[in-house]
């Protein structure tokens, strides 16, 4: 029933009328499976940006920390790299949820009706594509991102300390763990983040 019908009819439609019509339920569906892949888009964006802010920022701050001979400078670069790091890994998570929503919601019921259908969401879940493809160039790299600053920065933090240096040191400790364990915590949904 279009729109021009129940102006002409002068009517409300009626729910079930609406729910009952194929069409209808195939533009929700479409709508969503739309709106779900904008927002993997979206958040893909968000992560880029994420990563290239943690690089930029952590070199700068390191650069300076190198520059002035701070350990408490030198420990703001990983502070920065961690704390990006753990919201890499949330994006990474949310990417994964919802390309796994789209897995079984739509690409493995079509996969089901229509031979010879694989969706993007289901190609990209071989474990063989998973494993090969995105440890050395993309796990490794946002692990190494991450983590890094804090490898260079903590021994030549050493030579130069003072109590503000072991404070943020201690922070800095804390956010290492933390990421470490948010890391393997979430290693499965991390790998299918497409």
């Amino acid at each position: 029933m279009t729109s021009e019908d129940l102006r002409e009819a002068g009517d409300r439609p009626d729910l079930e009328q609406v729910l009952a019509d194929p069409k209808f339920a195939a533009d929700v569906l479409l709508a969503e499976y739309k709106s779900l892949r904008d927002e993997i888009l979206k958040k893909m964006d968000h992560r880029t940006s994420l990563v290239v802010c943690s690089v930029t920022v952590s070199s700068a701050v390191l650069g300076f920390g190198i520059d002035r001979k701070s350990g408490a400078l030198l420990l703001v670069s990983p502070l920065v790299s961690l704390l990006l790091g753990t919201l890499i890994l949330f994006h990474n998570v949310q990417i994964a949820e919802i390309s796994r929503y789209l897995r079984r919601r739509f690409e493995g019921p079509l996969a089901e009706r229509i031979d010879g259908f694989v969706g993007w969401h289901v190609n990209k879940r071989e474990p063989e594509y998973r494993f090969a493809r995105r440890l050395l160039p993309y796990q490794l790299s946002l692990a190494l991102i991450a983590i890094a600053p804090a490898v260079v920065a903590i021994p030549l933090a050493a030579v130069n300390t003072n109590w503000v240096t072991w404070v943020v040191l201690g922070v800095d400790l804390a956010l290492l763990a933390n990421y470490v364990a948010q890391f393997a915590r979430y290693r499965s949904l991390n790998q299918t983040a497409t």
